[in-house]
């Protein structure tokens, strides 16, 4: 049953499978190979194997047969029941940290497909990721939904509060590396998820302010905004660890600010500027393909619809250097991804082309954040005025 080397995707679903059935002769499963997912047929719904087979095919060979029972016991508890009482319940709670591109294009192919909304309560951490809560136990970890908290009798702050006490109750394993850069390393699936233990972070000894990252459900790495050694410690070890595609999170870094998280890159002038945004391009492509493809057929079905206009990377001659463009033409109503560059184009050519935060301050009240949208995408509903455009200019590298 169990082969040698690193078993295929097919493979790895049938020995799944195999291993379910054998705990619970009653359950019955199918591979869904076109979605990547075993279908319980009995009860309905998809278990998504993207994740867990990346992870699977990382463990020693000797490992794996034990995380096959593992996950089989995951599985066959998903429909545990919750206990009707909060007291009982409350210290299974936990937050869990997630890519906000994990539900906001959920809901896209929701909306394509005539589903439900997802009932899970989620509030934004930055602009890149979500916190949600799950209820924890031996056997499985389950999303807890607002019918959930509301049978309880709870809001999500009580519920998040509780929670987040839970998790700093917990044992913590950290690194550190020279004088203030700091990996989390407890190894429990809950590593990212104390970036929302903010007392503890401050407590952490760091050169100016403190930058964080999460690049995957068990790393958090913490510096400092004036430490460039921490500062490219954090780097190296965040595209090395996004490139290992194992429960990925987001390898763009967030600074807390007055206890609260935000979006942060190093100054423009910083020597590791482009590092971080050679970082954030090749996070945001790809989730900006798969965007603009649910995009592209909502369109046939929602007429209010703008058009979304494709997110670009070229690599500028000479040098490794990407870059990304949107592209704006005349007369259509347009959906633009925030790219680096965004050029305007009429029949002629190119009207005008700038740097994005240049091109949002001569746009102004035109250009407007849609909140729904995730990888974030402006709605420009009227092409800019010959004024605005030659405000813009055209520079490097899409002059004519």
């Amino acid at each position: 049953m169990f082969s040698f080397g690193k078993p295929s995707k097919s493979s790895f679903a049938e020995q799944l499978i195999q291993t379910l059935t054998d705990a619970d002769p009653n359950c019955s499963f199918e591979f869904d190979e076109e979605n990547f997912q075993i279908v319980r047929q009995d009860q309905g719904g998809g278990i998504s194997l993207a994740n867990i087979y990346k992870e699977h095919c990382s463990l020693k060979r000797v490992e794996r047969e034990a995380n096959l029972a593992r996950l089989a016991g995951v599985f066959l508890n998903q429909g545990e029941e919750l206990p009707p009482d909060f007291e009982e319940a409350k210290s299974h709670l936990r937050p869990k940290i997630w890519s906000r591109s994990t539900f906001d294009l959920m809901e896209l192919r929701n909306r394509l497909e005539g589903s439900e909304p997802i009932d899970v309560p989620l509030f934004p951490l930055g602009g890149h990721l979500y916190s949600s809560l799950v209820y924890d136990t031996e056997h499985a970890m389950r999303s807890l939904s607002k019918t959930d908290l509301d049978q309880w009798g709870v809001t999500y702050y009580e519920a998040f509060e509780i929670a987040c006490r839970n998790l700093e109750e917990t044992s913590i394993m950290h690194a550190k590396i020279g004088e203030g850069f700091y990996s989390s390393m407890t190894g429990d699936n809950y590593d990212s998820s104390r970036v929302l233990l903010v007392n503890r972070i401050q407590s952490m000894e760091v050169n100016g302010e403190h930058v964080a990252v999460v690049p995957q459900r068990d790393a958090m790495f913490v510096a400092g905004t004036a430490d460039e050694s921490s500062l490219r410690i954090m780097f190296d070890l965040t595209d090395e660890t996004a490139s290992e595609e194992i429960r990925p999170l987001c390898p763009l870094p967030l600074i807390l600010e007055k206890s609260e998280w935000v979006d942060w890159s190093p100054p423009r002038n910083h020597v590791l500027r482009a590092k971080f945004d050679d970082l954030e391009l090749r996070y945001l492509s790809p989730l900006y393909g798969e965007q603009k493809s649910l995009l592209d057929q909502l369109v046939e079905f929602e007429d209010e619809l703008a058009f979304p206009a494709s997110y670009s990377v070229v690599q500028m001659e000479g040098t490794e250097e990407l870059l990304s463009y949107s592209v704006v033409g005349e007369g259509v109503e347009t959906l633009l991804p925030k790219s680096q560059y965004v050029i305007f184009m009429t029949e002629a050519g190119i009207a005008a082309s700038g740097r994005w935060d240049y091109v949002s301050d001569v746009l102004g009240s035109l250009l407007n954040l849609v909140e729904s949208m995730y990888p974030p995408r402006y709605r420009i509903s009227s092409f800019p005025s010959q004024t605005m455009l030659e405000e813009i200019g055209t520079i490097e590298p899409f002059e004519d």
